[in-house]
């Protein structure tokens, strides 16, 4: 896959997973208009990739830094054994990333479930 299009499909996930993190607040019987996120503050998304017959892993984190308009990181390492460590190689660069940008109060994000459950 073109890195053009890996990032393109990220930030499109990215934001996709944010608009389902906003939530109406209620006045009233019905719902009003103004929306508010869930929870607030500098966000770190993360993916990890991983197919069984190559010999490569891919990773990637998009960070909503304060002045960082679309901070991204994305590489290509040596495969990890599984999809499950793909994506917890992904998490520990990112927050390595972030560590490095002197960033220490970072909500960090994931859609792999397995890893959430790990590491709550």
């Amino acid at each position: 896959m073109d890195p053009r299009e890996t990032i393109k499909l990220a930030e499109t996930e990215s934001t996709l997973w944010a608009e389902a993190q906003i939530v109406k607040e209620q006045r009233g019987p019905h719902v009003e208009g103004s929306a508010v996120p869930l929870i607030q503050g500098r966000w770190c998304f993360t993916d990890g990739s991983w197919k069984e017959d190559s010999g490569f892993s891919g990773q990637g984190w998009f960070s909503t830094l304060e002045g960082f308009e679309g901070l991204m990181g994305a590489r290509n390492v040596r495969a990890s054994l599984s999809p499950l460590h793909a994506e917890m190689e992904a998490l520990l660069w990112a927050m390595e990333c972030m560590r490095n940008l002197r960033q220490f109060q970072v909500i960090f994000a994931t859609d792999c479930s397995q890893l959430v459950k790990m590491v709550s």
